[in-house]
């Protein structure tokens, strides 16, 4: 019997996709990467302002497990549960750059 360990790259990369669809379907640009030397990580832009960019990453938060979005600054964005909630803050906030 063979078993499948999924690392925590692969589980971080999971919840990105998560979050990467619910944007796309907003209509906004996401660009995913994985390097084998770096965390995971996508950078999210308005299309209408692609300068405008937040890279964002998905990390264990939790002992019991959970998930959460990071901005690479480190504050937390939402829990992985909710890509949602978390696709709406990074709208909000991209926004707000993007009209000031």
């Amino acid at each position: 019997m063979s078993a499948q360990v999924i690392t925590d790259a692969e589980e971080a990369l999971g919840h990105l996709e998560h979050l990467t669809a619910e944007l796309r379907s907003r209509g906004w640009t996401v660009e995913v990467a994985a390097p084998h030397d770096r965390r995971p990580s996508a950078i999210v832009a308005d299309p209408r302002t692609p300068a405008l960019n937040e890279s964002v990453i998905a990390t264990p938060e939790r002992p019991d497990g959970g998930w959460s979005y990071f901005y690479a600054w480190g504050e937390r964005i939402a829990s992985c549960a909710d890509p949602a909630a978390a696709a709406a803050a990074l709208g909000r906030v991209l926004a707000a750059r993007r009209d000031n």
